[in-house]
């Protein structure tokens, strides 16, 4: 399995390119050198940059809480009914790409209505799970979305980055599992949400909160950690709830190399590591000259199209651009699939390593979730962040929602079922309606 990390599909439909780097001239042969460590892009000054400039807002779709209540069936005992019609809008505004140049992105923004749920509200910003459909944008949106039922029908205003390369963002690739463009989009809708607050009149507490399953559990804590260091005067961070995400990012794709997760295949494994290894080579270009080095024909000649590309996450996972777990030997070239499992210095371990978030701890309150059954990206992060932090002296809380979990649910339908809305419920009782 690939890997295991991040993945899996979230609120709003969570079906969620560059161009292939060529052949290079044949030259000769030369002594070969000692592998080095990725380097981050550095940041321009800021004033070459409007980072959070809204550029635009638009509404999209609203919902009285009668609309919310009747497509929520499968978690209204968790979210009790709606208390406000919600308003959802598409936010353009300014940020940075992975080497800090201006980009516009797109994100959803969900406002609740002060007839029901009366002002003044925190700000949350929600990091999705994967997505693979280039064109998905969070703000097309449905009364079910999970962000709704759970959050912004309940007096909170939400605000849902597309990331770099998604929905309008026309970045020629989305820079997957890449911590610090995760955090910038992140942080730059945050402002922009505020921008937005003023042309609509929105009450807000001054409280921000961050939220993020799978992917987007990496992606919140990769902006928790950037606030924390970074925009504390900004930002009065108060909660951080972190879902199944793959914090400790090299030690699962190791772990969940071979395709099994505690024990249990991981199908989302061949999809999850042709995401990432493209993903790192367009943002480091240390991986390979072309993809044929690292894949096996023929996908070799169509994975970076796939990451992002037409099709969603549950077009991927079921039809055949793609081998199927068990015959994962087809989609990777042996001497590489060995080489990472036995060398410190193999290139996409060091991009994953530049990625890994234990190297720091939060000052403001955080929780993580997830389930002991998830096939797709271990609990044993939220255990390994939790040993890390408190070794640095801070004590964060870990809740474990596997029992909750129907008896029968396989290891991928913990991971894509059911850890995303029962860790919101956990998150909202144990953190976020105290802290709001």
């Amino acid at each position: 399995m690939i890997v295991l990390s991040a993945c899996g599909g979230s609120g709003s439909d969570s079906s969620d390119p560059s161009d292939p780097p060529g052949p290079s001239e044949p030259s000769e042969p030369s002594e070969p050198s000692e592998p080095s460590e990725p380097s981050e892009p550095s940041e321009p000054p800021a004033e070459e940059v409007q980072r959070g400039e809204l550029k635009s807002v638009a509404l999209r779709s609203q919902y009285s809480p009668g609309d919310i209540d009747a497509y929520n069936y499968q978690n209204y005992d968790l979210t009790g009914p709606a208390q406000c019609q919600v308003r959802v809008y598409q936010l353009i505004y300014q940020s940075i790409g992975v080497e800090g140049e201006a980009v516009d992105l797109s994100a959803a923004l969900l406002v609740p209505d002060d007839g029901g749920c009366a002002g003044p509200y925190p700000l949350l910003a929600q990091a999705h799970g994967t997505v693979t459909e280039k064109a998905h944008r969070q703000a097309d949106t449905d009364p079910w979305n999970i962000y709704i039922s759970f959050f912004a029908a309940h007096g909170y205003v939400v605000v849902v980055p597309d990331y770099l390369g998604l929905g309008e963002s026309d970045y020629d690739y989305h820079p997957y599992l890449h911590a610090d463009s995760e955090a910038s989009a992140m942080i730059d809708a945050m402002r922009a949400a505020r921008y937005a607050g003023e042309e609509l009149g929105i009450d807000f507490s001054g409280k921000a909160m961050l939220a993020g399953y799978s992917q987007g559990g990496h992606a919140s804590m990769a902006t928790q950690r950037a606030i924390e260091a970074d925009y504390g005067a900004e930002f009065d961070l108060v909660a951080s709830a972190h879902i199944a995400g793959p914090y400790a990012l090299s030690q699962t794709f190791i772990d969940g190399w071979f395709g099994e997760v505690g024990g249990q295949p991981n199908p989302l494994a061949p999809l999850l590591f042709g995401y990432a290894l493209t993903s790192y080579q367009k943002i480091y270009g240390t991986l390979y000259e072309q993809p044929v080095d690292i894949f096996k024909m023929p996908y070799a000649g169509t994975v970076e199209e796939l990451f992002p590309g037409e099709k969603s996450l549950a077009e991927l996972l079921l039809g055949d651009a793609l081998p199927s777990i068990d015959q994962l030997d087809m989609l990777r070239q042996d001497d590489f699939t060995e080489d990472f499992a036995v060398n410190p210095d193999n290139p996409f371990r060091l991009a994953l390593e530049q990625n890994d978030l234990l190297d720091w701890a939060p000052s403001s309150p955080m929780l993580l979730c997830g389930s002991s059954g998830d096939a797709v990206v271990t609990f044993e992060n939220a255990y390994a962040a939790e040993e890390e932090f408190a070794a640095r002296g801070v004590d964060v809380q870990v809740v474990d929602v596997a029992s909750k979990v129907p008896f029968y649910a396989n290891g991928l339908q913990h991971h894509a079922s059911y850890v995303e809305p029962l860790c919101y419920r956990a998150a909202l009782e144990n953190l976020l309606n105290a802290a709001r």
